[in-house]
């Protein structure tokens, strides 16, 4: 699974939701979904104002690929 690494780097910034929120434009809520992995969805759009305002280069420092361990059985 696809994990969003926000709240690690807004801690190594010392940012919280709504400081990135205004950084972006991009909504509260919306912010503080991703950065909790709630949401399932993630537009290009907002992935690329986060990274901006982060001063991330490299999208690797944003997303992380976690192995999912559930085996799903076919029958």
């Amino acid at each position: 699974m696809l994990l969003l690494k926000i709240n690690q780097i807004m801690d190594e910034k010392r940012l919280n939701t709504r400081q990135l929120s205004k950084m972006t434009g991009i909504r509260w809520n919306t912010i503080n979904d991703m950065s909790e992995n709630k949401s399932k969805h993630w537009s290009p759009e907002n992935l690329e104002k986060i990274m901006k305002a982060l001063e991330i280069e490299d999208v690797s420092e944003l997303i992380e690929y976690v192995k999912d361990d559930k085996k799903t059985t076919e029958e």
